[in-house]
């Protein structure tokens, strides 16, 4: 069966329709199934920021160690790019969409072992084994999408199917965050649930594979604009590697998918941390939105906690906090922390006075086990004792019990505090008497002292995080899509992506500065201005390039490889200067593709002409 071509100049006659051919046939059903593919990746990519703050608690990883999240799975698109270009060049649409999905349920599937297994690696594989089967479809459908219709509306078409990658993202964070965020202050340090997802996952993916397995998906493809006949029948054509219009995309897409998963991974970390603390009527505002989404069918979830709770950075030093409550010398204090220390089991007691890696090793685990280096450990006891010190200590900050120890011990209290605990306090109040009674009775050396304690405030958990990523930053993203595909009917689209790449630029300048709400507002209008950037890069990149399309993709594609490397930088400077510094890297990869959108006009011109060095083909 020979494919069928697409002329533009045909298209501009005979056709305004989005989903109808020049030759009468009309796609719309291909392109409903081909955007459920979008969907797909999408919902998968989307989990992958809500893996970054979980393993960060559960297998207790710096910002950039959770990096290899993204590494595990932007590899698999690097190295199954090329491949996944020519099994869609060898077996075509159909066969690169069959392959791709079942690389994407065998990945999903392995998360039911690796859960057992428990290791960060068997995790990435099945990261990395999913991902081997996203650019299979990728390859195939980002150009595929810009054909299933007049090449007029090529740009807008791939928009519109981003849009339901878009609806993904969205999904992606509620799915994950169910199952593997806290809805607490407290982290969860497990992985018994993760699996869980990606078995729905699986599930979705079988039906698909049933869905194309009787569907006819038929090749199709536009002429290739950047050749030239120069006498006899012989046409030049200008390979790839002279396209500049091509490979600088290839720049830009790398630079735009390092940008964009930096952004998504830690955006997590960064309102959990850096965004302010909420007010009562804020925090309830929050809270009413979330409950307005499980009336919708989202799961319900707690989106604050009281910002008085402890976190591991509350216990400058672990050791002298533990030795005080274990064995304290001062008549005054002996009570209270007699009292908090009886609420550790024997064992956690034993836990907590331990002193390095030999005696964790003996007392805790068997020596023969361990297999990272003495300081990996002993870092990896403290990071352990502050999580158990915090669990439990948010316990009693919660109960009215604390405040009778210290009533009949030498600690002075205040008439206010008095008068506090006499009217039975509860909730954050409770919460906030009690922190601020511990930090009368011990040092700023043992515990750090909250700033937020003079007024009802509030956090907001890794779950609500979740949440906002997805209902706050990927509705954003989606509409993005949605009026960025009208919006390309109209406007030029490296007109578009220019503007969006110098707005994006000005987004991050607000995130990386300590301008309170403003700030917050700059990462959540990022995801709108990205929103039309992959898209359209992609249409640029391949832009005239007739039977190479499916080859070029791949390079394409294999550029999101930015995605495994770019973080881990964006990880290591929010380690060392913190997390609004990481937002550098995203800055400075909007600058290269502002500028790849105001040189493009240029490139595809030059790219159209002949070239004395092309290769001459048979016309």
């Amino acid at each position: 069966m020979h494919p069928t071509a697409v002329t533009p100049s045909e298209s501009k006659t005979k056709s305004t329709s989005w989903f109808r051919t020049v030759d009468g046939k009309n796609y719309a059903y291909i392109f409903l199934i081909v955007s459920s593919l979008f969907l797909l990746w999408g919902v998968c990519n989307g989990m992958l920021d809500v893996l970054n703050k979980h393993f960060q608690d559960s297998l207790e990883l710096t910002k950039a160690e959770s990096a290899w999240v993204q590494f595990a799975n932007y590899m698999g698109y690097f190295i199954m790019a090329i491949p996944a270009g020519l099994i869609a060049t060898r077996f075509g649409y159909k066969g690169g969409i069959l392959t791709g999905l079942f690389l994407v349920a065998l990945g999903a599937l392995w998360f039911i072992p690796a859960t057992h297994i428990g290791t960060y690696w068997a995790f990435l594989l099945g990261l990395f084994i999913l991902a081997a089967g996203l650019p299979c479809l990728e390859t195939v459908c980002n150009p595929y999408a810009t054909v299933l219709g007049p090449p007029g509306s090529g740009t807008a078409r791939i928009n519109l199917a981003q849009s339901a990658n878009g609806v993904g993202w969205v999904i992606g964070p509620v799915l994950g965050g169910f199952f593997v965020l806290s809805a607490t202050g407290e982290p969860i340090t497990n992985n018994s649930t993760l699996y869980e997802p990606y078995l729905i996952i699986a599930a979705l993916v079988v039906f698909l594979i049933l869905v194309f397995a009787v569907s006819k998906v038929p090749d199709l493809h536009n002429i290739e604009e950047a050749k030239v006949e120069i006498g006899g029948g012989i046409v030049v054509t200008k390979p790839l590697y002279k396209r500049w219009h091509f490979t600088l995309a290839v720049a830009a897409q790398f630079l735009y998918v390092a940008a964009q998963t930096g952004i998504f991974s830690f955006f997590i970390n960064y309102t959990a941390a850096d965004t302010p603390a909420l007010s009562v009527h804020q925090a309830n505002g929050l809270q009413n939105y979330a409950n307005v989404l499980h009336i919708c069918g989202v799961p319900q979830t707690p989106m604050t906690y009281s910002a008085a709770m402890f976190v591991p950075g509350d216990f400058p030093n672990v050791s002298e906090l533990v030795a005080k409550l274990q064995n304290d010398s001062d008549p005054q204090t002996l009570p209270i922390s007699q009292y908090i220390w009886r609420q550790f089991s024997a064992d956690q007691q034993v836990f907590l006075a331990s002193s390095g890696f030999a005696a964790y090793a003996n007392q805790i685990r068997a020596s023969s086990s361990i297999t990272q280096d003495a300081a990996d450990i002993d870092q990896q006891i403290i990071d352990d004792k502050k999580a158990l010190l915090v669990k439990e200590l948010n316990q009693i900050l919660q109960s009215n019990t604390l405040f009778t120890t210290a009533s009949s011990s030498g600690i002075s209290l205040s008439d206010a505090q008095r008068k506090l605990f006499a009217s039975n306090p509860t909730g954050e109040q409770l919460d906030r008497a009690n922190r601020q009674l511990m930090e009368d009775t011990y040092s700023s050396d043992l515990i750090a002292r909250n700033p937020y304690l003079n007024a009802s405030l509030f956090r907001i958990t890794d779950r609500g995080s979740s949440l906002l990523l997805a209902f706050g930053g990927f509705l954003l993203f989606l509409f993005g899509r949605i009026t960025g595909s009208f919006a390309l009917r109209v406007v030029r689209p490296h007109l578009m992506l220019l503007v969006y790449s110098v707005a994006n630029i000005l987004m991050m300048i607000l995130t990386m500065n300590a301008w309170g709400w403003y700030s917050v507002a700059g990462l959540f209008l990022s995801f709108f201005f990205m929103s039309i950037t992959y898209p359209t890069i992609f249409s640029l990149g391949i832009h005239g390039l007739g039977e190479k399309t499916k080859i070029a993709s791949s390079f394409i594609v294999m550029s999101i490889v930015g995605g495994a490397l770019m973080p881990f930088l964006m990880g290591w400077l929010a380690d060392t200067k913190g997390m609004r510094f990481g937002f550098l890297m995203p800055l400075i990869c909007f600058i290269f593709i502002a500028l790849y959108g105001a040189i493009w006009q240029k490139l595809e011109a030059k790219d159209s002409q002949s070239d004395d060095l092309a290769q001459p083909s048979v016309g």
